[in-house]
């Protein structure tokens, strides 16, 4: 379906500039009231450190093992960049991130109805989840690169036979970055294959092997003045629905009560703002049978073989994705699956026929999202952070004046 009158276009167009004004305006509202923790001070003494040549970074993940130096690849060109505070390395990658999957809009524009993109675009951008950790530094916030890479060369694959090296590579040098991605990639890698949807495995095996390497490499620097450590014991899945319970809160952007996780904090914020858990359950239950809706349209078209990328790309971040993480027997967060939330979104939101169903969903996903991040940036504006919770005491408090970020903590 395409836009039938320029009546209609202008609407469109004009919607599609409100979303994005929108989403920058939470995105970058009151910068110094953002989450500080160890985590993130140390990401911005990568700019500092880059900015005197030291350009592989290492922070050691809770298994006690050194996440690659990729994972800091924002804040490393920043230093290079001469950025000069905190603030500034925020808005550089918070418009980096933006830009991003605006490319990506413009490039579904080929894929995807107009309106189905637009919810798309809008459930993206003002997703109260995905708001609040663009607010904060490296790969592990800023997915979007890694995603719409993948993606893109994923679509065009068979355009040219040397985009299956591409894919290949930018999957497994996404192992220097943040694991989750490399998992969530690779996932999609084998139900290609499954479906017998690869028509160059050599360049695809080469491009991978490639990446790997390179990746592999860039642990070096680390190694040469540390032991080799193997990760230490951890605790095991949160049960077998985890991934997809995880999930869900992440697409519906249930996930933002994670940050303000205390009963009292929740209790404050629930005073200021009376409907902010009915609209964060409202979005949660709309996702949840969209989600139905999508499990039952895919197995009709398995059931029709009439399977498109769309479908193996859904089959593999949904099912395949998930199994896989249950088997790895890990601790899922929320942070861990922001790039494959955008990858099911877009089936989601393609898989729905009526115009009208689009414009009621739309509708009450901008009202609902505008309202849970309104909320939730004046509550934590007015209170400095949530003191008790996950997110912390804010920037403003211990970007100035804490020797030690880690006392930040709210938990």
């Amino acid at each position: 379906m395409k836009l039938k009158t320029k009546i209609e276009q202008y609407i469109y167009w004009l919607i599609f500039t409100l979303l994005n004004l929108l989403s920058l305006f939470f995105k970058l509202k009151n910068l110094d009231f953002v989450e500080y923790k160890y985590d993130q001070r140390f990401a911005y003494s990568v700019v500092d450190n880059c900015k005197n040549g030291e350009i592989f970074n290492y922070i050691q993940n809770s298994a006690g093992v050194p996440t690659g130096p990729l994972i800091y690849l924002y804040e490393c060109i920043g230093g290079l960049f001469r950025v000069s505070s905190y603030q500034l390395l925020l808005i550089f990658e918070i418009m980096i991130s933006h830009l991003l999957l605006m490319f990506l809009f413009f490039h579904l524009q080929k894929f995807l109805k107009p309106y189905n993109n637009l919810l798309l675009f809008l459930t993206i951008c003002l997703n109260p989840f995905l708001i609040i950790m663009t607010r904060n530094p490296g790969i592990t916030a800023h997915f979007e690169l890694f995603t719409v890479l993948f993606l893109y060369l994923y679509l065009n694959r068979d355009r040219r036979d040397r985009n299956y090296f591409y894919i290949g590579f930018i999957s497994s040098i996404s192992f220097a970055a943040y694991i989750p991605i490399f998992v969530i990639n690779y996932s999609i890698l084998l139900t290609l294959l499954l479906f017998k949807k690869v028509k160059n495995l050599k360049l695809l095996i080469f491009g991978s092997l490639t990446g790997f390497v390179i990746s592999i490499l860039s642990f070096v620097p680390y190694y040469r003045n540390n032991t080799l450590e193997f990760p230490r014991s951890r605790a095991g899945s949160w049960g077998l629905s985890s991934y997809w319970r995880i999930l869900s809160d992440v697409l519906s952007g249930k996930s933002i009560k994670a940050k303000i996780n205390s009963p009292e904090d929740y209790l404050i914020l629930n005073e200021y703002f009376s409907q902010f858990n009915f609209f964060v359950n409202l979005n949660f239950v709309l996702i949840s049978l969209i989600l139905i809706y999508s499990f039952v349209y895919f197995f009709k078209k398995i059931y029709a073989k009439q399977i498109d990328d769309f479908d193996i790309l859904y089959f593999g971040s949904f099912i395949v994705c998930g199994i896989i993480f249950t088997l790895l027997d890990v601790p899922l967060y929320a942070h861990y699956l922001l790039s494959v939330s955008v990858l099911i979104f877009i089936y989601l939101f393609k898989t729905i026929k009526k115009t009208s169903v689009l414009i009621v969903l739309f509708n009450i996903f901008l009202l609902s999202s505008v309202y849970i991040n309104y909320s939730f940036h004046e509550y934590i504006y007015h209170n400095n952070g949530a003191q008790n919770s996950d997110y912390g005491t804010s920037f403003n408090v211990c970007g100035c004046c804490v020797e030690d970020a880690r006392v930040c903590r709210g938990q």
